[in-house]
């Protein structure tokens, strides 16, 4: 039986990537016994097949390429994956601020360009509630500010 769960996990995981523990979790769903599922785990991460970090770094960087998120929104993302809060940590610490400034600058233009006018409050607010730090936050409104007429 190990052996079927060890392919259904291969399968698995060539049609995307999974965190050791989504794919736990789609396996459990599936039925399988949880011994037959270590084996299967052990059999995909010693091939490569299944690497957590290498998973961690794929998603940091699509999410730094949209940038769309900020530090915070994105440890939330990636630790909804399943990666371990130590992993996440890690690899956010190797981010400045820049990441996480070039993100709000962009949804905040996105904001002022809107119908809403040029409301500085209120794109404040909207930042904050992203998870954008205030320090980024006040960056981004001594950007805006210079852009009044």
């Amino acid at each position: 039986m190990s052996k079927d769960v060890s392919a259904v996990a291969v399968k698995l995981l060539s049609i995307r990537a999974y965190s050791q523990h989504e794919l736990q979790q789609k396996l459990l769903q599936q039925g399988y016994d949880a011994s037959a599922i270590q084996h299967a785990i052990e059999y995909v991460t010693e091939r490569g097949y299944l690497n957590d970090a290498a998973l961690c770094d794929m998603l940091l960087c699509n999410y730094a390429e949209t940038k769309k998120y900020s530090l915070r929104e994105t440890y939330i993302r990636l630790r909804r994956k399943g990666l371990s809060a130590a992993l996440v940590a890690d690899k956010l610490a190797g981010y400045d601020g820049t990441h996480e400034y070039q993100a709000a600058i962009k949804l905040a233009k996105k904001y002022w360009n809107s119908e809403e006018s040029q409301i500085l409050p209120k794109i404040a607010r909207r930042l904050a509630a992203k998870g954008f730090k205030a320090s980024t936050v006040n960056k981004v409104l001594e950007q805006l500010r210079d852009m009044l007429p």
